[in-house]
């Protein structure tokens, strides 16, 4: 069989299916693509231009459906949430002589301290 043809008899072809939904189904996937992008730190300008985006099949499809009002309500209401949120990720200095970190570094959480 050539290179890159498709072999019916794969059993690991992707196969993608059309299902039908309604139109709550369709508000709650763009409130989960607000919410996971919004989580990444999108603004609300970023998030609408997402949706308004075709490449972005999901967002887009949910867009078109809901009309661009209630996909703002949707963006407003998850960066209410979630917009606010930024995570820093912190390095912890590594542990010499076999000391344990001080208690109030990340590293120090979820161990036991035991005593003799």
């Amino acid at each position: 069989m050539p290179f890159k043809d498709p072999d019916p008899t794969d059993p690991n072809m992707l196969v993608g299916v059309m299902l039908a939904a309604d139109a709550e189904a369709t508000r709650d996937m763009a409130y989960v693509f607000a919410e996971e992008f919004a989580r990444l730190g999108y603004t609300r300008e970023q998030l609408l231009w997402l949706f308004k985006n075709p490449f972005y099949g999901g967002a887009h499809g949910a867009y078109r459906s809901l009309g661009e009002k209630e996909t703002l309500s949707i963006i407003d209401e998850c960066l209410n949430v979630w917009g606010t949120t930024r995570i820093t990720v912190q390095d912890v200095q590594a542990v010499q002589n076999d000391q344990p970190p001080p208690l109030s570094s990340p590293a120090s959480r979820g161990r036991i301290k035991e005593e003799a």
